[in-house]
């Protein structure tokens, strides 16, 4: 697969999700084993992914602190359609 574009995101680990969130990051709640981000690229939609392993996604937390999701993110019911690889705080766009 070839890398389209690259996205940068911070992770940000809360105990539960807060209602407002912002734009390039994604908050991970490892107590509820879910993350909620805006669509990475741009187009404003939510994204809620499960993070308990299994038929979802999982998380691989690095000891320099970035953080990775096995499974790519396929908004294909969005407007946008866009496919993501979330590695080490960037979105690589696919």
């Amino acid at each position: 697969m070839k890398t389209l574009f690259k996205v940068p995101y911070e992770p940000v680990f809360v105990d539960e999700i807060p209602s407002f969130i912002e734009r390039g990051k994604v908050y991970i709640s490892e107590k509820y084993k879910t993350s909620k981000h805006i669509c990475l690229c741009g187009c404003d939609e939510m994204v809620i992914m499960p993070i308990s392993g299994g038929q979802f996604w999982d998380m691989i937390k690095e000891p320099n602190g970035t953080v990775s999701f096995i499974g790519s993110v396929g908004n294909y019911n969005f407007p946008c359609k866009s496919h993501y690889i979330m590695t080490k705080n960037v979105a690589n766009f696919i």
